[in-house]
């Protein structure tokens, strides 16, 4: 059996484990938020973003802000992988974003 085939054969018999976990996390963290994942044979995928719903949405469009915000937070996790380590990544590149959009500046205090 080739790697490619092996490979397929794997990420298509294995189960999406730990992804309920990783729902909650994203959800109790990142209320309102959009998020989605994907799987295929050459990695695990997960992207989110703010939904006009939630505060953090005001963020997109203040000079300055991270794109990321109104383009959305992306990972592409190479396997071996799973969808919750990569709903995870995203959840976490939103936290830390979030946290550097509010954290004080030396020069002008809180953004925004």
């Amino acid at each position: 059996m080739s790697q490619n085939t092996s490979t397929a054969a794997h990420w298509s018999t294995t189960p999406a484990t730990d992804l309920e976990e990783a729902i909650a996390r994203f959800k109790a963290d990142l209320p309102g938020w959009w998020f989605s994942v994907g799987e295929c044979q050459v990695s695990c995928d997960a992207s989110c973003a703010p939904t006009s719903e939630t505060m953090d949405c005001g963020i997109v469009g203040i000079p300055g802000s991270d794109d990321r915000f109104n383009s959305g937070f992306h990972a592409d996790l190479e396997h071996p992988s799973s969808l919750a380590a990569a709903l995870d990544t995203v959840r976490e590149q939103a936290l830390q974003a979030l946290a550097s959009h509010y954290t004080p500046t030396p020069d002008h205090g809180e953004r925004e």
